[in-house]
C-alpha cells in the first residue's frame, strides 16, 4: 500500500544569498530530511528555481546544497520527480543523469492507491496571461536555447535574472484580479475532475488552495516563499498542509 507521497512547487530558490533565501532553505532541507525519513516519494511541480538552465560542463554553485540533498534522497530510497515551470524550464539530462530524479517537462498523469491524479504547473492556464503564453513559445524554441548556451554562464545568470522577472510580471495577479484567477483555477480543476481525475494537483498560482467536489479534489501548492504549504497523501486522501519546521505528524 502505498504511502508517503509528497508535493511541493513555487520554491523559487535564487542565485543570491538573503536572510529571506536562508530560511527558506533551512525549512526546504527540514521538509526533504522528514521525505527522507519517510522513503516518500516527492513531486515538485514547478518552478523549484527561480532560473534553471542546463549547460554541458556548467553546475550553478548557488544550488549545489539543494542539488546535493536530492541526490542523497533518491540514493537512500526516495523517488524524485521534477516538473518544468515558467522558471526552471530548461532540464535535460544532468537531473535524471547525475542525480536520479525524473524530469517532466510537461503535466503528468499517474495513478496511486487506484486514485488518478493529473499534477501540473498550470501555467498559462489563466485568461489574464495571455503575455506569458507568447513569451513561453520564444523561451521554449530550440534555436533560442542552443543560442543562449553559447553565452558565458556567469553573463547568462545576469540575463536571466532580468526575464526571470519579467515572466514574473507576465504571470503577476493583480489583486483585483486574484479573485478571478482562483474561480478559473477552480473551472479548470472541476473540469479534470470531469474527465476522469479523482485529484488535481496544481502549482504557479502561489495562493494555498484546497477545494472538494463531489467526484474529486482540486489542491493548488502555494508556495514556499511566503507560505511553506505542500500536498500530501497518506494511500487515502489528500491533503493541503503547512510546513512549520515540526514533524509532518504533527501538522496532520
Amino acid at each position: 500500500m502505498l504511502k508517503n507521497l509528497y508535493f511541493i512547487s513555487d520554491i523559487h530558490l535564487h542565485c543570491y544569498h538573503s536572510e529571506s533565501e536562508t530560511r527558506k532553505k533551512n525549512y526546504l532541507f527540514d521538509f526533504f530530511r522528514e521525505v527522507q525519513n519517510n522513503k516518500g516519494i516527492l513531486y515538485i511541480v514547478g518552478d523549484m528555481f527561480d532560473f534553471w538552465f542546463e549547460y554541458k560542463h556548467v553546475i550553478p554553485r548557488h544550488f549545489f546544497k539543494v542539488l546535493r540533498y536530492l541526490q542523497e534522497m533518491v540514493e537512500s530510497g526516495c523517488e524524485i520527480h521534477i516538473l518544468a515551470g515558467n522558471h526552471d524550464y530548461w532540464f535535460e539530462s544532468f537531473f535524471p543523469g547525475e542525480l536520479g530524479v525524473k524530469v517532466h517537462l510537461e503535466h503528468v498523469e499517474a495513478e496511486f492507491n487506484g486514485k488518478s491524479f493529473l499534477i501540473t504547473h498550470a501555467d498559462g492556464i489563466l485568461k489574464q496571461e495571455r503575455g506569458y503564453r507568447f513569451m513561453k513559445k520564444i523561451l521554449r524554441n530550440r534555436f533560442i536555447i542552443t543560442m543562449f548556451r553559447m553565452i558565458h554562464p556567469d553573463l547568462a545568470f545576469r540575463i536571466a535574472k532580468f526575464f526571470s522577472a519579467r515572466s514574473r510580471h507576465l504571470t503577476l495577479r493583480n489583486p483585483d484580479l486574484v479573485e478571478d484567477g482562483l474561480r478559473e483555477l477552480l473551472e479548470y480543476g472541476e473540469k479534470k475532475i470531469n474527465e476522469g481525475y479523482q485529484y488535481v494537483v496544481t502549482g504557479h498560482f502561489h495562493l494555498p488552495t484546497e477545494h472538494q467536489y463531489e467526484q474529486g479534489k482540486i489542491i493548488n501548492l502555494g508556495d514556499w516563499i511566503r507560505y511553506f504549504t505542500f500536498g500530501y497523501f497518506d494511500g487515502d486522501e489528500l491533503s493541503l498542509c503547512y510546513w512549520k519546521r515540526k514533524s509532518l505528524k504533527t501538522l496532520l
